[in-house]
């Protein structure tokens, strides 16, 4: 089975747009809905605390609130009424919140769907429009309950992590260019060991301000270099992957029953943190959880995690973009034996337009 990957990015001039929050950008068109100018309706006035706070807290908060990534909280009436006009654009043009999956086709019914429904928009454009009025404060919903942000998320299921791994810290100035930081940790296992379960996290509260992704590459040496699951243009696929990759949004795996990823003696993480500069200097570092199987419980099924790089090589750039253009890259990848599709996740940044996988099954 053959499987091609073609990914399309688009050149612009002029000023980059800033945007909410972190974009996991999978270019769509942009849908509008009808909203209504008024700002009543046959069941009386929209108001914050009655329609639009609980709209904010179950699509929003998770980035828009205290020492996350997002620029601005979006928790009170006091912090978002400022942001009123910038919200009714962002959410007319489906930019916010990111949720870039076509709607008009394939699997549309996901658990952490943060997309907005049409009826959602409709509400806060016409909460923007009669001038964005507070309502009732009885009306507000109780405040959500954050979880802490010096315990792991996965503890509620798994207990304690059975190893915890740091990469060395990185100093970001308050001012410059991104940074993309690769330090190697050991993985302190002195027998094969099966992992069930991995989290990633900033070490610090203040860490998500400057980290836009973590990834944490598995390397170690296999006994059988055919253990990649891979074989194709993209050579950092070769050997076992990715450990995981972390960014706003994603901060745990847990393999399906009877699956998981396989650890070595002598392994190594090689991470890769993307910092970029806030106006305040921050020192921080990732911090990796990991949950094993029982010793001797070996599951039926290993799982890969690949990244597929589009962007540049170790010969150099592979990617320019000209102004006002589209530029393609593409790669194919042979699966060595049969393999289930997990999930696709495209990371292009803002230039990103469209990723698409092709499958081929070749005969003969």
């Amino acid at each position: 089975m053959k499987a091609v990957r073609r990914s399309r990015y688009c050149g612009a001039s002029g000023v980059i747009p800033v945007v909410f929050m972190v974009m996991v950008a999978v270019g769509m068109s942009p849908t509008r809905v009808k909203a209504q100018a008024n700002g009543a309706t046959t069941q009386g006035q929209v108001t914050f605390a009655k329609d639009v706070a609980p709209i904010l807290q179950q699509k929003c908060q998770d980035c828009h609130r205290s020492g996350s990534m997002a620029p601005m909280s979006l928790i009170t009436y006091e912090e978002t009424r400022p942001w009123a006009r910038a919200i009714r654009q962002r959410v007319l043009t489906r930019t916010m919140p990111p949720w870039h999956l076509d709607k008009s086709l394939g699997i549309q019914h996901f658990k952490n769907d943060i997309s907005l429904s049409d009826e959602q928009i409709d509400t806060i454009v016409r909460w923007i429009d009669a001038g964005a009025p507070l309502g009732n404060p009885n009306d507000m919903p109780p405040p959500r309950v954050w979880p802490n942000d010096d315990g792991w998320q996965l503890a509620k299921q798994f207990g304690a992590p059975d190893m915890v791994i740091s990469s060395d810290p990185y100093t970001m100035p308050a001012h410059g260019q991104d940074v993309w930081w690769k330090p190697y940790t050991a993985v302190p296992v002195t027998e094969p060991r099966w992992v069930r379960a991995v989290e990633i996290r900033p070490a610090t509260p203040a860490g998500r301000r400057i980290m836009h992704h973590v990834l944490a590459r598995l390397q170690q040496d296999e006994p059988d270099q055919r253990s990649s699951l891979f074989v194709g243009t993209d050579t950092q696929n070769d050997g076992p992957g990715l450990l995981m990759e972390w960014a706003i949004g994603k901060n745990y795996d847990i393999y399906r029953p009877n699956t998981g990823k396989l650890l070595l003696p002598g392994s190594h993480i090689w991470w890769e943190l993307h910092l970029h500069a806030v106006g305040q200097e921050i020192t921080d570092r990732a911090e990796l959880a990991i949950y094993l199987y029982p010793k001797g419980q070996e599951p039926k099924y290993r799982t890969y995690l690949m990244a597929y790089g589009a962007t540049q090589s170790d010969d150099g750039p592979l990617l320019d973009i000209r102004p006002n253009s589209i530029a393609e890259t593409e790669g194919y990848h042979v699966l060595r034996r049969p393999a289930r599709l997990e999930n696709f996740q495209p990371h292009m940044h803002l230039r990103g337009c469209s990723a698409m996988w092709t499958i081929s099954i070749l005969i003969g």
